[in-house]
């Protein structure tokens, strides 16, 4: 703790701690700290400790990032906050039944810095988004120093319908990334004034832009109930306190169970197979031995009188007629070469469009080839349908007696043509 009689003013640890207190934030991802080495501290005062990842202390101070967590919250994570350089940390926090959540603190390079250092933060930002878990809830927080823009037509999937601005090259490369690993913007997501979105300010055009952001997986994006800029929040930077309310959701996992075989009943209809069935069955049956009369009343017996039999029928049936291979058929499967084909073209006119969103001609031919898409497999559709449905008609039907006819309910189909 400081000396009150000082008259130097608080450490800005101690101020973050309290502006992090007076907003009630559990967790927050720091950037460009400039704190040399790698360290930790603890605010007792405001109950916070701070982890950091800086150059080293010969190296001017620049960069840096970091995590302030509650101190209350430290016996729950048993894992302290891992650095992977002075641009990325990494933390990772166990949640219930074997289900953990990831935050990664980023502060990416400026828009004037040199593509090489671009290039090495996205290299060490994609490989660290690679290891994570998919089934770890994902945050990736921090100042990217990007601007991505309102175009959520363009870019429907990664930014909501509420941004603000004009998307720059960073800002490209950042929704790229996003595009990659199927994340989403939260902060343009809510629909609220653009004070409460943007966080800093140009020096010299006194323009407000969005640069830093909450990123989470679409998936997760109902946990997110809001994302916005807390004005009032003073802790000496010239960027904006975001704050993220989150209320996590935990899905247990899809257990995948095997298909059930099913008995070819229909091998039945042939004589040689129903007197090989019978004479199996027999076999099998002989072997059980007979049961005791004394034993009658006895359940446990009896259950296991049952037993023997019912594996018997089935092993007996498993070795004469067999189960059944169903193939799936549908309109999709049956044309499946094709349909790979005019997909990989839309997909590769996608592509190309995301790598040029300013050109017109590979937009519009983006849409052109998606709309041919839609309207071909809208034609393999229905012709598949009038096929099947020439092939259903051109059954014979069993003559029904007329007594069967007036002791049947009436029933409907649907035929999609």
């Amino acid at each position: 703790m400081l000396d009150t009689q000082a008259d130097r003013p608080s450490r800005r640890t101690a101020l973050v701690a309290a502006e992090l207190n007076r907003y009630s934030i559990d967790i927050a991802a720091l950037s460009e700290t400039r704190l040399a080495d790698e360290g930790s501290l603890t605010e007792v005062g405001e109950g916070y400790t701070f982890f950091w990842k800086g150059l080293p202390e010969s190296s001017p101070r620049i960069h840096g990032v970091g995590f302030a967590i509650r101190s209350t919250l430290l016996c729950r994570i048993p894992e302290t906050p891992v650095a992977v350089s002075e641009r990325l940390m990494t933390l990772r926090i166990p949640l219930i039944k074997d289900r953990f959540m990831t935050l990664i603190s980023a502060y990416a390079p400026t828009l004037v810095s040199e593509d090489s250092a671009k290039d090495r933060f996205y290299d060490d930002l994609h490989a660290v988004l690679r290891s994570v878990p998919r089934s770890d809830k994902l945050f990736l927080l921090g100042d990217f120093n990007a601007r991505v823009g309102a175009d959520s037509e363009l870019w429907g999937d990664i930014i909501g319908q509420h941004g603000i601005g004009n998307i720059n090259s960073n800002g490209l490369r950042l929704l790229n990334t996003c595009s990659q690993f199927d994340l989403i913007i939260t902060n343009t997501v809510f629909q609220q004034r653009n004070q409460l979105k943007a966080t800093w300010m140009h020096p010299r055009s006194k323009h407000w832009h969005l640069l830093d952001y909450v990123i989470v997986r679409r998936s997760d994006r109902r946990d997110v109930h809001l994302t916005r800029v807390m004005r009032g929040a003073e802790c000496w930077t010239d960027h904006r306190l975001v704050r993220s309310t989150v209320r996590l959701e935990i899905r247990p996992p899809v257990r995948k169970h095997k298909p059930k075989k099913k008995l070819n009943v229909k091998a039945c209809q042939d004589p040689s197979s129903q007197l090989a069935l019978q004479q199996v069955i027999a076999d099998k049956l002989s072997c059980i031995p007979d049961t005791d009369p004394a034993a009658v009343k006895d359940t446990p017996s009896l259950t296991a009188d049952w037993t023997l039999i019912c594996d018997s029928l089935k092993e007996a049936s498993a070795e004469t007629i067999g189960f059944t291979n169903r193939k799936h058929q549908d309109w999709f499967d049956d044309n499946s070469q094709q349909i790979r084909d005019l997909l990989q073209a839309k997909n590769d006119a996608h592509a190309a469009k995301l790598r040029n969103p300013t050109s017109s001609t590979l937009h519009n031919n983006w849409k052109e080839l998606r709309s041919k898409a839609q309207r071909e497999l809208r034609q393999m559709e229905n012709k598949w349908w009038i096929e099947r449905t020439r092939k259903s008609s051109s059954t014979p039907m069993p003559m029904k007696s007329k007594n069967s006819i007036r002791q049947s309910k009436p029933s409907m189909g649907l035929c999609r043509t």
